[in-house]
């Protein structure tokens, strides 16, 4: 058998194991007539490079890291395609006299070949050094091109290999929520996470689907959706609530579909990888709440009050309904709160919110803007005429002020409470909240000045 034909029946041999690369350097070796081939790729450190098999047809030799830095592979990582190949035939240790490796093996001689991806961006390079002088051939060309093929392609299936490898193995040991599911819908991998949301071992969930775990209501519904779009190229991060058969209270996820690749990129399935955030969710819920509410009375505060109108000037300049501005004042509250004290204030408080809030319709927002001072935000049909606004605005004022005039039991006596009750009619054209609710406010005090 010739070397070429060697060579060939070496790459011929079917790759299932990192052993590739030290038969097809042998090859290489073979076909070049020269003692040492290499696949060195750029290292993760800057400035260093990487060799990851190396063959010495005399020794062996464990992979290692060098300084690219004064050596013939810096070099080659200046190419750019088309220009892939590269040839020292000869004094080698002249032209890269600080390089200490070649000095160390004694070459004199130096061939390599880029490896592209398809980006063409540089994966690595093979190479070839001998003591002997080389000469430039077209057979050798050709078959360091075939070969950098090759590599590149068993190299990335490698990778691809090992990092699903190593995925499997995380999933399977992490007490989080993760999963790798197929094509199928099936479970290939389940982390020990779904233990205790299941209560039933790792086991029982391979091989069976997403389907027959979760119902096929949660599955059609929320699951196969987001399965279909991370099978189809997405990568999507989702918030969802679930509610496991054995779990008392339903949990809020935040889930990952991330499309897992085979070495052709091709998408084999979905890594799935959920947390629970819960008490997250909760705790800003309750923020997002309090950023909005009074707390004290638990109504609106003046914040959400202003985006409310915001909204309903909108919504009334596009022609879908009108909006009248009530302003409330308490008549009596102030003479109550200095004499006995803020905490009774605060209860008098508290009761008027729960009397206007119970009253209000499902088309009115009450708010409290400070001290005692409420806004209500009532919201009607539109294109009806003026009349039928301000009489529906005078029931409401009508209804309010009966509400709120009261005796306040307080240390055995009975205290007047009443309310004075400004309002305005938005207009369709006004932009300014501001002049809105100023409008009611002092419609508010012309009412409470002529009592």
């Amino acid at each position: 058998m010739t070397d070429i034909e060697e060579a060939l029946a070496l790459l011929a041999a079917p790759c299932t194991d990192e052993r590739f690369f030290q038969r097809a350097l042998k090859a290489l070796a073979l076909v070049t007539q020269c003692r040492w081939a290499a696949f060195g790729r750029p290292s993760p450190q800057r400035g260093m490079a990487e060799v990851v098999a190396f063959c010495d047809l005399k020794h062996s030799i464990p992979g290692f890291e060098f300084s690219l830095k004064g050596s013939p592979c810096e070099t080659i990582y200046r190419l750019r395609y088309p220009d892939t190949h590269i040839l020292y035939p000869k004094d080698l240790q002249l032209l890269f006299p600080d390089f200490q490796l070649i000095k160390d093996l004694g070459a004199n001689s130096y061939q390599a070949e880029l490896i592209l991806a398809d980006d063409g961006s540089p994966i690595g390079h093979i190479l070839v050094m001998d003591t002997q002088p080389q000469t430039d051939s077209v057979k050798s060309r050709e078959f360091f091109r075939l070969l950098a093929q090759r590599i590149g392609v068993e190299y990335k299936r490698l990778l691809i290999s090992r990092e699903l490898a190593m995925h499997k193995e995380m999933i399977a040991v992490s007490e989080q929520f993760m999963s790798f599911v197929d094509h199928q819908y099936r479970y290939h991998v389940v982390s020990k996470g779904y233990e205790s949301i299941f209560d039933r071992p790792v086991a029982s969930f391979i091989g069976k689907t997403v389907e027959s775990i979760h119902g096929k209501e949660v599955f059609d519904q929320h699951l196969k959706p987001l399965l279909d779009r991370s099978l189809s190229g997405e990568t999507l991060n989702t918030q969802t609530w679930i509610h496991p058969p054995n779990q008392a209270s339903p949990m809020y996820l935040n889930v990952h579909h991330n499309p897992y690749y085979d070495e052709s990129g091709n998408i084999i399935g979905v890594i799935v990888s959920a947390h629970n955030i819960s008490e997250i969710h909760a705790a800003k819920v309750e923020i997002e709440h309090f950023a909005n509410h009074d707390p004290l009375t638990g109504l609106s505060n003046r914040r959400a009050l202003f985006e409310e109108i915001e909204q309903k000037m909108a919504a009334q300049q596009a022609g879908e309904l009108r909006f009248a501005v009530m302003y409330i004042d308490l008549d009596g509250f102030k003479q109550i709160n200095d004499r006995f004290g803020h905490h009774q204030g605060d209860k008098i408080l508290v009761d008027v919110a729960t009397r206007l809030q119970d009253s209000a319709g499902e088309n009115e927002l009450v708010s409290r803007v400070g001290g005692d001072e409420f806004v209500v935000i009532a919201s009607f049909s539109y294109g009806q005429p003026e009349s039928t606004y301000r009489k529906k605005v005078k029931l409401l004022n009508e209804k309010f002020s009966e509400l709120l005039a009261m005796k306040i039991a307080v240390d055995g006596q009975h205290l007047p409470l009443s309310a004075s009750i400004g309002s305005y009619i938005a207009e369709g054209h006004e932009t300014d909240l501001s002049a809105i609710l100023c409008k009611a406010d002092r419609d508010m005090y012309k009412t409470k000045k002529a009592k």
